[in-house]
């Protein structure tokens, strides 16, 4: 199921990652003394809280990722010293042990995406569209190259999340997976690329929801609210009401109207 029209204004990962992970709204100009993560109201609700990463966690959500109960990251200084980049494929095994080990379970992949320079983030039988980029200095590129190289990652990311789905059909468990980009990428509107800039493109994140038959089975009315709400514009502040809705937390204030379950 796509939701095509989600929105942040925060478009790169130091300042999206936090705000998605936590109460702070995307209206929110700093932290408050009330921000919880949602790893830490799972903790208390006996989830297996589990982070696996590709990127090099950043200052501003690292305690976040601290507050899972398991950590694997597989290139630590993904984005600062590594010469050899890790696909995001190589996030799978760890993944799947802990789905299968552990019920109850809420687990993060932090991938390293679509992010530049494209051409480190797919393998080479995903290299469909040509001519690909040959160069990390933009102005020498065209337009074309750019393009292609970004599509082949899409076209690795669609790989990569059937791999997940594969894994978490088998069980016939109550399972739903949420991909979301912590922002968007712009590819040429208005002479811009990348992203960290205020652009429409920038501004609006992918996201993708997958459920396993036992969970529609088990929810049918959240799976029907999923369904209707598929196509409303919705802000990232969703990600940590949801979360909480979806697991029926109690004793904890949250603002049950930002659920898309609701």
């Amino acid at each position: 199921m796509s939701f095509p029209n989600v929105y942040t204004p925060l478009t790169y990962t130091g300042i999206s990652v936090p705000q998605i992970l936590s109460n702070k709204s995307i209206l929110d100009k700093k932290d408050s003394n009330n921000l919880f993560s949602v790893y830490s109201i799972l903790n208390r609700a006996n989830f297996k809280t589990s982070w696996i990463g590709n990127q090099t966690p950043e200052k501003s959500y690292s305690f976040f990722i601290n507050e899972n109960e398991n950590i694997e990251l597989i290139d630590q200084f993904h984005n600062v010293f590594s010469f050899q980049k890790k696909l995001d494929e190589e996030l799978l095994p760890f993944f799947e042990i802990k789905f299968n080990n552990t019920t109850k379970n809420f687990i993060t992949l932090h991938m390293i995406g679509s992010h530049w320079w494209y051409e480190s983030r797919y393998s080479e039988k995903f290299r469909e569209f040509i001519p690909v980029i040959d160069s990390k200095h933009i102005p020498s590129l065209s337009k074309e190259q750019l393009i292609n190289s970004y599509d082949n990652t899409i076209l690795y990311l669609d790989d990569f999340l059937s791999k997940i789905i594969s894994i978490i059909e088998k069980p016939k468990s109550k399972t739903i997976l949420i991909y979301l980009s912590d922002h968007g990428k712009i590819l040429s509107e208005n002479g811009k690329w990348l992203h960290a800039q205020n652009d429409d493109s920038s501004t609006n994140p992918a996201m993708i929801i997958w459920y396993s038959e036992a969970f529609k089975i088990s929810y049918p009315e959240k799976v029907k609210n999923l369904q209707n709400n598929a196509s409303k514009k919705i802000t990232t502040d969703f990600f940590f009401h949801t979360i909480l809705d979806l697991i029926e937390v109690e004793n904890f204030n949250y603002n049950k109207s930002q659920s898309i379950f609701k």
